[in-house]
């Protein structure tokens, strides 16, 4: 699918005229026929798929006839159980911004909406990128915001309850797991993009870009270097939550097993008491002794509850 924006008092409006009067070329899932249409319109080869989730450095941010090619992975579906990342690449050229995207991340939706409203005028390509870049790191931002609020909700519920069950704890960890990944998939969105900002600067001066676009881009540059060390912080947070939900179980367990030796502790003396009473000795004194049998049983019974009173007091449960 190919989605053609113009430029419209500030701000952008659907080109039904196609990509050779757009200012912005959006390809959603591109066929063969549209990457070949765009090659021909930009001189340049957009990336395919298995191109744009290369890891190479040198093949997500390049230059190519005079058009920069530069990839970030984005997320997308960030508030579902379908949590998703994946590779988008922006062709930079005088005339025209083309980006390339396979998944649905909320700011190619949202921009165009916004784009009037931008701190920089979207004028030109240059400035329609710099505004959707904008537009993605806010949404990063919200995304490590929530992300926040979630652990630490999961947090006040694992240690402020005033007993946790076992089957919460173990939902807790998956849980945890979740926003884990939710996370580390936010840090790797930042990497890719401080890298995409870094790289964007030299192509920015080469199209002799404003004064006030390069202002802008330095200021994301640093927005994203704060995200992402909040985005470090998080998995921190998270892997402490892991510990110590596994040493909540671990305690838990522990309690359960102290509980087992209890018992056997308890009924030891009076399976001692029954075995030796129980042995088939032809001369045994208490045999003939009236008072042998209720004896033997309140030997039994005190046996068994002094083990008890002594973990009493010493707190054992």
């Amino acid at each position: 699918m190919m989605l053609c924006w113009r430029l419209e008092a500030g701000g952008l409006a659907p080109e039904p005229a196609g990509p050779e009067t757009a200012l912005w070329v959006d390809l959603v899932n591109p066929g063969r026929e549209e990457l070949s249409r765009l090659s021909a319109l930009i001189g340049a080869e957009p990336p395919t798929r298995e191109e744009q989730e290369e890891i190479e450095l040198s093949s997500r941010l390049y230059v190519e006839n005079g058009v920069a090619v530069m990839t970030a992975l984005l997320p997308a579906y960030t508030e579902s159980e379908r949590a998703q990342i994946g590779p988008v690449s922006f062709m930079l050229t005088p005339q025209q911004l083309v980006t390339v995207r396979h998944h649905d991340p909320r700011p190619f939706e949202t921009y165009p909406k916004r784009a009037g409203k931008a701190a920089l005028p979207c004028s030109s390509a240059a400035t329609a990128l710099i505004g959707l870049l904008e537009e993605i790191i806010d949404r990063l931002a919200d995304i490590t915001e929530l992300a926040g609020r979630r652990i630490e909700a999961l947090s006040l519920k694992t240690f402020e309850s005033e007993k946790a069950a076992s089957g919460d704890l173990r939902g807790a960890l998956k849980e945890i797991g979740r926003l884990d990944g939710r996370v580390a998939q936010l840090r790797d969105s930042l990497v890719t993009l401080e890298r995409l900002l870094g790289f964007l600067g030299p192509v920015l001066d080469h199209q002799k870009a404003g004064k006030d676009a390069k202002t802008i881009l330095k200021s994301q540059l640093r927005d994203v270097r704060t995200i992402s060390e909040q985005a470090g912080y998080l998995m921190q947070k998270t892997a402490f939550l892991l510990d110590a939900t596994l040493g909540l179980i671990s305690v838990e367990q522990n309690g359960i097993i102290k509980i087992f030796s209890v018992v056997a502790v308890v009924f030891l003396p009076p399976t001692l008491v029954a075995s030796i009473y129980g042995m088939n000795f032809e001369w045994m004194p208490e045999l003939g002794w009236r008072w042998g049998y209720p004896a033997a049983l309140g030997l039994m019974a005190l046996s068994a509850a002094a083990p008890l009173i002594y973990f009493k007091r010493k707190g054992w449960f």
